[in-house]
């Protein structure tokens, strides 16, 4: 046969002819979408229904592994359009060790498929630990970030509004807490009274917080330094009709502290106390107890200790 007679041959009716192939091979497309396969389904895992006294203390799993059976089509509209889902309800869960077998019914199957068609691969069942769930107050603490400048100084305490909070959780992880800290507040660079709202770190911990952000106020002041001289020391004594006498006669105090504070003290707020009751006559060296305002942050005396020198009182008439 020619070439020539081929393609006339080939060309004739060549409507028919495509629309003939394009029906085979729809034809084909149908018979094999309608065949019958296995796939395998990742599918997310859900709890519900736990009671509000009890919590699960163990890592469980996310998800489930599941074979399903159906025809192809089906298959590819449940992996694009299904969102398969596993649910298992812990309603009648109790305290303790619980298992929970997995099945079909668990999932969300449309209904052209056949339960008995589907099998959960791993786990075959789930294994849920439940505590009791206890409430406590615990107090929070602050975590700073960062020292303020040399030259400052944190005026008082800072005040933590509220000062408590309550967490509830599992009784094993709420007993072992005894505190909760802040996120870090960055102090570096600032100055003066501010406050800020913080939140409430739990740690990765799964508890409940009540609140879960405090407002934190502090005082940063600017740091004084400030020397009170001539304070003569006070004793402390339990008899009398003895000489005491004692070197030096004055100290000087250096104090530091917030600047607010530091300018109103005077010599007169402040104590250098000897203790010598109870001792006998004879020599000593005596270390003094100072006794500073609040809001003093450090203070030193230009000296370490007193020399003291205790003797009887001279008998009358000498």
């Amino acid at each position: 046969m020619s070439l020539e007679k081929f393609f006339r041959v080939i060309t004739a009716n060549l409507g028919a002819k495509i629309v003939s192939l394009l029906f085979a091979l729809l034809l084909w497309l149908h018979v094999t979408a309608q065949q019958g396969e296995n796939q395998f389904f990742r599918v997310p895992l859900l709890l519900g229904g736990i009671p509000d006294s009890l919590t699960v203390v163990q890592e469980y799993p996310r998800e489930i592994e599941v074979t399903v059976r159906g025809s192809k089509i089906d298959l590819l509209k449940l992996r694009l359009f299904g969102r398969l889902t596993a649910s298992v309800d812990l309603s009648k869960a109790v305290k303790g060790r619980n298992t929970i077998p997995l099945n079909a019914a668990v999932l969300n199957l449309p209904e052209q498929f056949d339960p008995r068609e589907v099998t959960v691969e791993e786990p075959k069942s789930l294994v849920l630990n439940f505590e009791k769930v206890v409430t406590r107050s615990v107090p929070v603490r602050i975590v700073w970030k960062g020292d303020a400048s040399r030259d400052v100084i944190m005026e008082g305490d800072p005040v933590i509004i509220p000062a408590r909070v309550q967490i509830s959780g599992a009784s094993s992880v709420v007993g072992a807490i005894e505190s909760l800290p802040t996120r870090e507040i960055d102090i570096r660079g600032r100055k003066g009274r501010f406050s800020q709202e913080v939140e409430v770190a739990r740690g990765g911990r799964d508890i409940t917080v009540v609140p879960d952000k405090v407002l934190i106020e502090v005082s940063l002041q600017k740091r004084a330094v400030r020397t009170l001289a001539n304070i003569p020391p006070t004793l402390l004594q339990d008899e009398s009709g003895r000489v005491i006498e004692y070197s030096p006669k004055f100290v000087s105090l250096t104090i530091e502290g917030p600047e607010d504070v530091i300018r109103e003290i005077t010599a007169d707020d402040v104590s250098v106390i000897l203790n010598v009751a109870a001792r006998k006559p004879g020599t000593y060296r005596i270390e003094p107890e100072v006794i500073v305002p609040r809001g003093i942050e450090k203070y030193f005396l230009d000296i370490d200790a007193f020399e003291i020198r205790i003797s009887p009182d001279a008998a009358p008439g000498r």
